[in-house]
């Protein structure tokens, strides 16, 4: 099975120490670049598992950049190695943000948590296959990648295969909030993740709508009118 493909973003400063020769002496397939434009171009047309944002090679908080990281690779975590004289902003759009020092041990540790290699981090029920740390989802051989909030959605229905779920109940497990007058939001989600696993999402075979209650996670394949 291949390794993780790391896209590492750095300084292109010759002195500037980089991470690439570890993670590649570790197995991994590391694309390195210099400017999140260009590594963002490369990025959208074969998608990493994970990116390595090193601002502290930059001399830079590296809040802007990860922000554009997050808004154009949605779902791909992001590693930020910030310097530590340097405010952090909690919603910089990172998944994990490592201030100076950053060892090498630490670095691996997180990379780790993010990509973990197994099967700790993955669910199977029927056809379909969750990678949670990756946010991954496997289909009949169709690979999507979801957002966090869709990944967290479908492993509450791979946890409970057919179980009628209402909406309130996984408005709470997913958003974790007791509010439930409105449940647009949910009903979006779920559009979305039919698009990644449904055949064909407007006659779905697996996550059934219940009406006027909530929906359904059928494993089995099976045709449905609904």
């Amino acid at each position: 099975m291949p390794m993780a493909r790391i896209l590492l973003i750095e300084s292109p400063r010759a002195n500037a120490p980089s991470f690439g020769p570890l993670l590649e002496k570790k197995g991994f397939r590391v694309v390195s670049a210099h400017r999140v434009d260009r590594a963002l171009q490369s990025a959208e047309q074969q998608p990493p598992d994970l990116v390595i944002l090193d601002a502290c090679s930059m001399r830079t908080s590296g809040t802007r950049m990860c922000r554009q990281i997050h808004s154009r690779l949605n779902g791909v975590p992001v590693i930020l190695l910030a310097p530590a004289h340097v405010p952090t902003d909690p919603a910089n759009g990172a998944a994990i943000t490592l201030l100076q020092p950053v060892t090498q041990r630490k670095l691996l540790n997180r990379i780790a948590r993010l990509l973990p290699g197994d099967g700790k981090f993955s669910l199977q029920v029927g056809p379909i296959q969750l990678n949670v740390a990756q946010r991954k989802v496997r289909c009949k051989g169709k690979e999507s990648r979801l957002t966090p909030k869709q990944t967290k959605l479908l492993e509450v229905f791979l946890h409970n295969p057919g179980q009628l779920l209402t909406r309130e109940a996984l408005i709470r497990q997913v958003w974790h909030t007791d509010y439930t007058g409105d449940t647009r939001t949910l009903d979006v989600h779920m559009s979305w993740l039919r698009q990644a696993l449904e055949p064909d999402p407007s006659r779905p075979i697996y996550l059934h709508t219940v009406r006027g209650v909530g929906y359904r996670f059928d494993p089995r394949d099976s045709t449905s009118s609904d």
